[in-house]
């Protein structure tokens, strides 16, 4: 069924609509809008592809949002990331965007390493995007964003255990078009974008978009002088359409550029003599009596950082009847590099200075065939895909000797460079005091081949006039082979130093470890390791929905969700016992099992909806990163836990009136490890979580009003829209730094935040102005309190921006 067939066809069933319980519905969707269609006059008409089908919103039995073209410029947002909030049960975690995270009903792993898969899938037009370096792009001529929570393996062509983020972008076509968009704004924000679509023949067409963001930053680094917090990239897309007949065949190119300073890491220990005469290794009231608020304190960074990707894809999108069915091909090339430099002491105290490079580079191939069909009774697809992404991960560590012997001094030994410097400096050695301070790097090389097959089928049987099953399955097979090599430290300086002068303290360079940061890894400096494998998986999924009347969807589902094993990149194997017990770097495939029961509501007369969803699911083997100790030195290690939730997802709209719409949306969620334990140096139990929640506020809401009315010519427009999360959950992990309630500052509190839009369009809505002012309030909240020098009593946290205000301008043909 065509689009325009499917509105005529709602059009037509909201016209027989008339429920008596009206009253009850308005009061019900005023305290509920969705976040599906904010500013959109037709709820009901959306047309959507969540279940690879052309579908009415209203009509998928799936809990699901979708966010529009406008609702993203009410917002003024540039990636996924400024949707944060918007979307309950959905974060994006884009503190260092070449690593992000995305979690969706409280799943959220974050591990930036590559040899582990996101449960998150996000899809640009159909594109895998991964969950490095192209998962957290510019929003580029975006038509729709759908926002699908729970398993999708069956409708997608990668696996997606927990949920996934279905980005659509606009086709050419064959109307004449133009449009560009500047936005300028404090803090030296500076975007633009614009759009060309132009029809070359009857049959062909093609379109160009270029977009520009970028902005100074909103704190300025006191140990350097420059502007952080800022960001800086642009980014290209021209497509070309050509119809053959009944059949298009699209060709897409993009290229992304970033380049922007590091994120600022706002030191909370202030006091020269800390945290060597603070720190007892608790954070106990003595210690954080020392805290100071980061809100006031002077960034000092002594590394301004630098933080950059660099992007091209190609894609090959062909849909054509076939046989009396529908057939479609997607082939997608990606290649970027990424680096991000960053402070990670968050100071500027020799002595602790630490920072840390993380440069990944990729390429992928994807191909996914899709054939479908339909006839009176069956609904039907089914899919084949092929995935291939090779990717290498540079992961380095640079520190002085004079951290070096801090780090010892935390481990209750001495300082043995400053003692050392020092008496060759007593002994008259020029430049050579306690207080000298040599370079020290260290760098971690891994790679990872990935393959990975699956064959997939979905369909949906018409039972009844009013009843659906749907079942599914997908069969995938998953190879993964990964590397790894630890060359030793390079410290070219010192070895210069130490050959001249050394001798006259009997020390030679040679004799100094070959790791101290990635000493768990020194074994692999002359002989790579490398260790393969793979995983094979059915994923089932069932569905079934009744429509109680015209207006209203019941439906209940069971599925479950797969996610390919992986492998810790941090912590390799020995490669001189290949089957040593305790040094497994792999790890078991990622599983969940989701049940869910909900209720699709629309009262036409009020042009309102509610939308609600019961669910509960048990999750095995979610691959997390954490930064702990198994030896002297702090180092990143994958955990897998398994957890379990229920909650409700509830989402409504109601338009009061042709000048005003009233919207909002809710999560309640109660998350908890089933198990959960992370093994000391030793390989014995040193913590042990299960039963404990996992972190997840339990509430998250959003709301809002769209408002509009004629006025000097044109049309005036009022968007306000506001998001509130509940406090964290911690447990006896996190509660340390995680849930603090001191005199000068609080990290796990409920965050809250509000936009504002207010906007005029001419007649012809040719051209318009609008304001922009994100966090209406200048509502600011510690994002996180840690880092990796927390083990050793020297936190830094993170913080929201401040509030920002900027003018629009739009013109179009």
């Amino acid at each position: 069924m065509h689009q325009t067939d499917l509105l005529a066809h709602a059009h037509a069933r909201l016209a027989r609509n008339r429920l008596a319980r009206t009253t009850f519905a308005a009061s019900v969707a005023c305290a509920f809008a969705a976040p599906a269609a904010w500013s959109a006059d037709e709820v009901q008409s959306i047309v959507v592809t969540a279940q690879a089908r052309k579908q009415l919103v209203q009509d998928v039995p799936i809990a699901m949002q979708v966010i529009s073209a406008t609702d993203i410029s009410n917002i003024g947002a540039k990636d996924l990331a400024d949707l944060n909030g918007y979307i309950p049960g959905l974060v994006v975690d884009s503190t260092e965007p070449t690593q992000p995270s995305f979690g969706i009903r409280g799943v959220q792993p974050g591990d930036f390493g590559i040899a582990t898969d996101s449960p998150v899938g996000i899809y640009v037009d159909g594109v895998y995007t991964g969950k490095t370096g192209s998962a957290l792009m510019n929003f580029i001529d975006v038509q729709r964003i759908e926002v699908i929570k729970g398993p999708q393996g069956t409708l997608f062509g990668r696996n997606s255990a927990a949920g996934a983020i279905a980005i659509s972008t606009n086709e050419p076509g064959q109307a004449r078009d133009a449009e560009a968009h500047l936005k300028l704004g404090d803090y030296g924000r500076a975007n633009a974008d614009v759009m060309l679509n132009l029809p070359l023949s009857a049959t062909t067409a093609a379109r160009l978009v270029a977009v520009r963001a970028g902005s100074t930053g909103w704190v300025t680094n006191q140990s350097t002088g420059q502007k952080m917090g800022g960001d800086k990239d642009w980014a290209t897309r021209l497509s070309l359409r050509q119809d053959v007949g009944a059949a298009k065949v699209i060709v897409g190119w993009q290229h992304e550029n970033m380049e922007q300073y590091g994120r600022p890491a706002f030191g909370v220990i202030q006091n020269p003599a800390l945290p060597l005469g603070g720190y007892r290794g608790v954070y106990d009231a003595a210690y954080t009596a020392n805290f100071v608020d980061p809100f006031s304190a002077p960034l000092r960074n002594d590394t301004q950082g630098a933080e950059g990707r660099n992007f091209d894809g190609a894609t090959l999108r062909v849909e054509a009847p076939l046989a009396g069915m529908a057939f479609a091909s997607t082939t997608a090339w990606r290649r970027f590099s990424t680096h991000n430099y960053t402070d990670n002491d968050g100071n500027a105290r020799q002595d602790l200075y630490l920072a840390t490079q993380d440069a990944k580079r990729a390429h992928s191939f994807q191909q996914e065939f899709k054939l479908s069909g339909k006839t009176e009774r069956l609904d039907w697809i089914a899919g084949l895909s092929y995935f291939h992404n090779n990717e290498q991960q540079d992961a380095g560590a640079y520190v002085t000797t004079g951290t070096l012997d801090t780090l010892s001094q935390f481990g209750g030994g001495a300082p043995t460079f400053a003692r050392l410097f020092g008496g060759l400096g007593a002994a008259g050695v020029p430049g050579a005091s306690a207080n000298t301070h040599f370079p020290w790097r260290e760098t971690h090389y891994s790679d990872i081949r990935t393959g990975s097959v699956a064959l997939y089928g979905d369909a949906i049987w018409h039972a009844a006039p009013a009843t659906n099953l749907t079942a599914g399955l997908r069969w995938t097979q998953d190879k993964k082979t990964m590397t790894w090599y630890v060359p030793g430290r390079v410290s070219p300086a010192l070895d210069q130093f130490l050959t001249a002068y050394g001798p006259l303290a009997g020390v030679d360079p040679r004799a100094l470890p070959s790791n101290i940061v990635f000493a768990t890894s020194s074994q692999l400096a002359g002989s790579p390791a490398t260790r393969d494998k793979d995983w094979t998986d059915f994923s089932p999924r069932l569905v079934l929905d009744h429509k109680l009347d015209a207006g209203t969807l019941l439906f209940a589902s069971v599925s479950r969700g797969y996610q390919a094993g992986g492998f810790n990149t941090f912590t390799p194997p020995n490669p001189a016992s290949p089957t040593a017990t305790g040094r497994d770097p792999s790890f078991a495939p990622e599983k969940m099992t989701n049940i869910e029961t909900g209720v699709k509501w629309q009262v036409p007369a009020l042009r309102a909806s509610v939308n609600a969803s019961l669910f509960t699911y048990k999750f095995k083997n979610l691959q997390d990163i954490q930064l702990y100790s198994v030896g002297a030195i702090p180092t990143y290690n994958v955990i897998a836990s398994d957890q379990k939730a229920h909650g409700l997802d509830l989402d409504g709209r109601v338009r009061v009136n042709p000048n005003l719409t009233l919207f909002g949306g809710l999560e309640y969620l109660d998350q908890t490890y089933t198990r959960y334990q992370r093994l000391d140096a030793a390989g014995n139990v040193s913590l042990d979580l299960s039963g404990q929640p996992v972190g997840t506020p339990r509430v998250s809401v959003m709301g809002g009003a769209s408002m509009s009315w004629e006025t000097a010519g044109g049309r005036a427009s009022v968007n306000l829209q506001g998001s509130h999360r509940s406090a964290t959950r911690c447990n006896s992990d996190t509660a340390a730094l995680g849930c603090l309630r001191t005199a000068t500052l609080k990290t796990g509190t409920g965050a809250s935040k509000f936009d504002l839009r207010v906007g005029w369009d001419s007649p012809s809505q040719r051209y318009g102005v609008a304001l922009l002012v994100n966090n209406l309030f200048d509502q600011r909240y510690i994002t996180s309190l840690g880092g990796q020098m927390q083990q050793f009593g020297f936190p830094y946290a993170y913080l929201t921006p401040p509030r920002t205000i900027a003018l629009e301008l739009r013109a179009s043909m």
